[in-house]
């Protein structure tokens, strides 16, 4: 063959090659013909860290807000800066009497305290993948402004400060297990954070490169933070490569000319790696085209299309905390299994001290959900949203964010089914008396009924109407009961 026309033929291979991982621009149009990953509709919970040189000052006072509040001297404020009533936060107060004045000892001084000794990443990803997750992650950056990684874009980053690259550490450590690995991004929201600073040591030009210039509230980003927000999302995918990226607040703050951009560039970088990527939105930001709608703390009151994501904590509040819990592990494989018979997933959080360490009570909450998991696992991983949801009195009374807990009963069930359709999973979020009664399957033919888990044949009846099964009460306890039936 004539040199030239193979030379051709590479260019023209090569060119359409170039072309597809060139498939997405920065036009709504086409960035909202991405698709949610299929690892990701299987997957059904992930893990993710609070864990941050926030977690220094949360341990000071119990403010998961601390490097935002810590300035607060003069009126309490929330993170919207809306006067919520007189007089300095517990923030301000707790930090004067640790630190001193925060003109003197502001956050910049805080961040250095961060010097975590028994961080182990290793432990981590093993309690993940033993409480069931098939994707984890750090919170990369927080609204602090402080990377959990070795950067090059800010001299305020873990490597040069902390002495360790925690994201390196950890996604070697979370790939190798087999799980997919995610990473949140929080610093959207830094722009507004540090407007309480500037009164205090936020306005010193030195500190221009964590505080920002001074502004308020509203005003437009500056170049420097521009380039700043971006810089820090291009450098942490070239170096580790996740597979979801996870954006706090979304649009609140970034405009589209910013936002749509990295959006396109994350996308095509998955085509170029071959790999399939994802994006998160919270459900009361500005609509994110191609992501993943995200719920904090909250869920949908029935089953949507498209595929969702709740991210919750399993402590109270984000960061650690030595409060008591306020979850159990039967809680939250009722809320998982709740989230997923409605095509969403779990993104749970936990908040390790600021030595690296998860407390044992949340070790325990996790090892619960895990055991469940391990038995029952078939009825949420790899399964889609049946017909209906589910049935029984309890309903969610607020759609959305910060939706509440729920406690089930015995009458409440929600169903999964299998990708061909084969197989309906019926789960029962309280112990049975004597009768399960299922109507969620009416007009299918069953074939057989089992309880997951336990070995026993079950005797059961259906009807035009229902289908009727004798809960066996040899039946081990659990936090929720999963029947297998095959059409």
């Amino acid at each position: 063959m004539n040199i030239k026309m193979i030379s051709l033929g590479i260019f023209v291979v090569a060119a359409a090659g170039a072309k597809a991982a060139e498939h997405y621009k920065p036009t709504y149009d086409s960035l909202n013909a991405h698709q949610t990953p299929e690892w990701f509709r299987d997957a059904k919970l992930g893990i993710y860290t609070h864990w941050t040189p926030t977690t220094v000052g949360n341990e000071n006072v119990g403010c998961g807000w601390y490097p935002f509040h810590m300035y607060c001297r003069d009126e309490k404020l929330n993170g919207h800066l809306e006067v919520k009533g007189k007089g300095p936060h517990p923030a301000y107060t707790g930090h004067v009497e640790k630190y001193g004045d925060p003109a003197e000892f502001g956050w910049k001084d805080v961040i250095k305290t961060f010097k975590p000794t028994q961080f182990d990443a290793a432990e981590w990803a093993d309690l993940f993948l033993e409480a069931g997750a098939r994707f984890a992650g750090p919170v990369a950056i927080h609204h602090d402004g402080y990377p959990m990684w070795a950067s090059d874009v800010t001299r305020w980053n873990a490597g040069d400060m902390a002495g360790q690259d925690f994201s390196a550490e950890l996604e070697r450590e979370i790939r190798k297990r087999g799980m997919k690995f995610v990473a949140s991004f929080h610093h959207s929201h830094t722009w507004r954070y540090f407007i309480p600073s500037y009164e205090f040591d936020g306005a010193d030009p030195a500190n221009v490169d964590l505080y920002f210039e001074p502004h308020e509230m509203g005003d437009p980003l500056s170049p420097r933070f521009r380039k700043w927000w971006r810089g820090l999302l291009n450098e942490y995918i070239e170096k580790y490569d996740p597979d979801m990226v996870w954006l706090d607040m979304g649009t609140r703050d970034i405009p589209d000319d910013l936002m749509y951009p990295f959006l396109a560039d994350y996308y095509n970088h998955g085509l170029k790696e071959g790999k399939e990527v994802a994006t998160t939105v919270k459900n009361y930001s500005p609509y994110l085209p191609g992501a993943i709608i995200d719920y904090e703390k909250g869920r949908v009151k029935d089953m949507q299309k498209n595929p969702w994501l709740t991210d919750d904590t399993a402590q109270p509040g984000w960061f650690f905390s030595n409060r008591d819990m306020d979850k159990t592990a039967d809680e939250l494989v009722d809320e998982l299994v709740d989230i997923v018979s409605k095509n969403g997933c779990l993104l749970l959080n936990v908040g390790p001290n600021s030595d690296g360490v998860i407390p044992e009570a949340q070790k325990d909450l996790l090892r619960g959900l895990g055991a469940w998991m391990k038995v029952n696992g078939e009825a949420i991983y790899d399964t889609r949203p049946w017909n209906v949801a589910g049935e029984g009195p309890t309903k969610l009374r607020k759609e959305g964010s910060f939706s509440g807990k729920l406690k089930y009963t015995e009458k409440d069930i929600r169903y999964t089914k299998s990708k061909d359709g084969s197989t309906v999973y019926a789960m029962v979020l309280a112990r049975p008396d004597r009768e399960v009664v299922l109507t969620g399957v009416n007009g299918k033919k069953v074939c057989t009924v089992e309880l997951i888990g336990y070995a026993g044949d079950l005797k059961w009846s259906q009807s035009d109407s229902e289908l009727r099964i004798m809960f066996p009460s040899g039946a081990a306890d659990s936090a929720a009961y999963a029947f297998r039936i095959t059409l």
